[in-house]
């Protein structure tokens, strides 16, 4: 009986009952949008949930494209630009949606066809990163989901 302890001990540790922080992330309705002129920039838009200690998200790559970049919308007036962002700050929901955020897919491969799938890999200030399968759409066709309306 005395080797009971240790053993119970171990199998509480290792079932969970003395957890680090959640370290979970959800990605909602990840979709790439292909450029309408080949050559251009396509998009990517998603709802993304990660916890606190996640800390930012830092990057979104894809093997479908050159270079991924995190871009926001800005409006100043009747002007609308767009920037880079290097960050964002997790422990909220978080949109990537037309008019908003959103990412700019540089050097989309020309194999890449609506219909079909491709992964998007999120990288954090903490954590593995987190790749999922993301629907690509044509230039014209309704994102669909979360993102009607946006």
């Amino acid at each position: 009986m005395r080797n009971a302890v240790p053993i119970l001990a171990a199998l509480l540790l290792a079932t969970g009952c003395n957890q680090a922080p959640s370290t979970d992330v959800e990605v909602t309705n990840p979709v790439i949008r292909l450029p309408a002129v080949p050559g251009r920039p396509g998009a990517g838009y998603f709802h993304l949930r990660a916890p606190q200690d996640r800390v930012a998200l830092t990057a979104v790559t894809t093997p479908a494209a050159e270079r991924v970049e995190m871009h926001e919308t800005m409006s100043e007036g009747n002007m609308a630009s767009m920037r880079p962002v290097r960050r964002i700050e997790v422990g909220r929901e978080i949109a990537f949606a037309p008019g908003g955020r959103h990412l700019m897919l540089f050097g989309v491969s020309p194999e890449l066809k609506a219909g079909e799938t491709t992964d998007l890999t999120f990288q954090f200030e903490q954590g593995a990163p987190v790749t999922v399968s993301a629907r690509v759409i044509g230039a014209g066709d309704a994102l669909g989901g979360e993102h009607d309306g946006h």
